[in-house]
């Protein structure tokens, strides 16, 4: 009775082991779902990737993504609803901001992006923020400093990007990144098309320079100011 029990036991167990094979194979060969395929263009949204009147090919996203164009049209008009793009001959293309919706996210950048600076220095006083983060940020402030001197202006805004929402893991609050992530999805399009000016971009490298120094001096007055000042005068650039 033992031995048969044991008998089916090793029969389910064998069953259970070729079941999880069969799942794992599948998961690896399944194409990527809409939710997908959206989470990696909204993504391009908030690094820049994108600049405003650019399209958005069904075809050639699906090549790229090796998917069925069926998950890419899912995708876009979720970012349709969203507002990121905007129905276009034979397709969609990236929404541009009119001027009252850019002052209006760059007034609410301001606030949060001077909250994740003051925020970061505070854990940089405590003792919190890992050399790093330190290090991670001065890297990024050099990338886009490197983009700009040789006029690559979308890599400039992609590091710029990045830079800003470096900031904003420094400060290690999920909601404020979040928040700032939302921002970013429609604000980056229109830094992309506004990183050509030579004295500006000589400007924000600057600028980071002195939010990076607050930071790593445990200085969040100070952090917050320079990111404030930083974000009013890239709004002023953009009236």
């Amino acid at each position: 009775m033992h031995a048969m029990h044991a008998k089916v036991n090793g029969a389910e167990c064998i069953a259970c082991i070729g079941y999880a094979r069969r799942v794992a194979e599948t998961q690896k060969t399944r194409p990527a779902s809409a939710a997908t395929v959206y989470a990696v263009l909204r993504s391009r949204f908030s690094g820049a990737h994108y600049a405003a009147g650019d399209k958005l090919a069904e075809q050639a996203i699906a090549a790229e993504l090796n998917v069925s164009r069926t998950p890419v049209r899912e995708a876009i008009g979720r970012l349709l609803a969203d507002g990121l793009v905007t129905p276009a001959a034979r397709g969609v293309v990236v929404a541009a901001l009119d001027a009252k919706e850019c002052q209006d996210l760059f007034a609410v950048r301001g606030s949060l992006e001077g909250l994740a600076a003051a925020t970061a220095a505070e854990r940089q006083a405590a003792g919190l923020l890992a050399p790093v983060v330190l290090a991670n940020l001065r890297e990024a402030s050099e990338a886009v400093r490197a983009a700009a001197t040789k006029g690559e202006r979308r890599e400039a805004a992609r590091a710029n990007s990045h830079l800003h929402m470096e900031i904003a893991r420094a400060a290690d609050n999920q909601l404020l990144l979040e928040a700032l992530t939302r921002v970013w999805d429609r604000i980056a399009v229109a830094t992309v098309t506004h990183l050509d000016d030579d004295a500006w971009l000589a400007q924000i490298s600057a600028q980071h320079d002195e939010v990076i120094d607050a930071i790593a001096a445990g200085d969040p007055d100070t952090a917050r100011t320079a990111m404030a000042q930083h974000i009013a005068d890239a709004a002023s650039t953009h009236r």
